[in-house]
């Protein structure tokens, strides 16, 4: 009888150092005098993960709608060129679509383009247009006074034809400025040449006027 006593009283003192032992392990996290006890299942996981890079990048910017012009992204995954497992988004399929890094343009207008890998993600913006055949300038002033603005006037063929791609510029740019739209700021007595550039077709027109 003595024997079993013993034999309770010792089984119940186990009993309970383990209950104490497991309720220090619940209330420090698994951790006994700062030594972790229990493994971490989710910040081994943290450290495990690889975080990639990833860069993407067209040849240009505008698209001819009217021709469904493609262009081939390029994709350099953690610096290396790779075309396997990206996941391509286009931001308007009524703009451009995207399958298998190959863009297409199906209509006039912006979109974003979005290349994405295991987290990592880039992107590259695209427009559809209606290319322009043909420019010329229009009757305008041969001259503008210091000071003055002058608003040249261009024509375009087609009609519709988008001249988002028109860019304008200065042979001198002390003499006379130009700005996106074309307007003209005299700066200092002189001639100067404003030239508009296509650059989508590369095609070139150029105005020469006096400032006095």
């Amino acid at each position: 009888m003595e024997n079993q006593n013993k034999t309770l009283i010792i089984t119940l003192v186990i009993f309970i150092i383990a209950a104490v032992i497991a309720l220090c392990l619940v209330l420090n996290k698994g951790k006994v005098f700062g030594y972790s006890l229990v493994k971490m299942e989710d910040a081994i996981k943290e450290e495990e993960k690889v975080v990639h890079t990833l860069e993407l990048s067209a040849e240009k910017e505008y698209l001819s709608a009217k021709d469904e012009e493609e262009l081939k992204l390029s994709v350099l995954l953690d610096g290396a060129e790779t075309t396997e497992n990206i996941e391509y988004v286009s931001s308007n399929e009524e703009v451009a679509t995207v399958e298998n890094g190959v863009v297409k343009a199906v209509g006039v207008g912006d979109a974003t383009i979005t290349a994405k890998y295991d987290g990592a993600e880039d992107s590259v913006e695209v427009k559809g247009i209606v290319p322009i055949s043909t420019i010329k300038f229009t009757s305008t002033s041969s001259s503008i006074r210091v000071g003055n603005e002058l608003q040249l006037k261009l024509q375009v063929t087609p009609s519709d034809a988008s001249i988002d791609t028109l860019i304008y510029s200065s042979s001198d740019d002390e003499t006379a400025t130009v700005n996106k739209n074309g307007i003209v700021t005299g700066k200092t007595k002189g001639k100067v040449t404003i030239t508009v550039h296509d650059t989508y077709t590369g095609e070139e027109k150029s105005v020469k006027l006096t400032i006095r």
